[in-house]
């Protein structure tokens, strides 16, 4: 028998999976911009990492997703399927910090 489980509330979508309505955040100058984003459950973010130096994404409220580290250019994505305020870093650099709103669809 199968029996139909819930999606998790965030997945991470590989690169070559990504929708094109996905919303994008870059990471630049040693900040996420912009810091603080909307976004519907079942949409897609979108980082893309365009310093220098490596940075990725940690999500660590209320779940946990630590990105690879992404070297400039690289990109890493999540989808949000649960509403709910999902905060996140970069773990080298504790001090860039983002936050994300998924809202119900509806």
């Amino acid at each position: 028998m199968n029996v139909a489980v819930a999606a998790d509330a965030m997945e991470v979508i590989a690169a070559d999976a990504v929708p094109a309505d996905a919303v994008h955040v870059d990471i630049a100058k040693m900040k996420y911009a912009p810091a603080k984003i909307e976004v519907e459950e079942g949409q897609t973010v979108l980082w893309t990492n365009n310093d220098a130096m490596p940075h990725n994404v940690q999500v660590a409220n209320p779940f946990k997703i630590a990105g690879n580290m992404l070297r400039a250019g690289q990109t890493f994505a999540i989808k949000f399927n649960q509403p709910g305020e999902y905060a996140y870093t970069c773990t080298p650099h504790p001090f860039m910090k983002g936050g994300i709103t998924v809202k119900s669809k509806g």
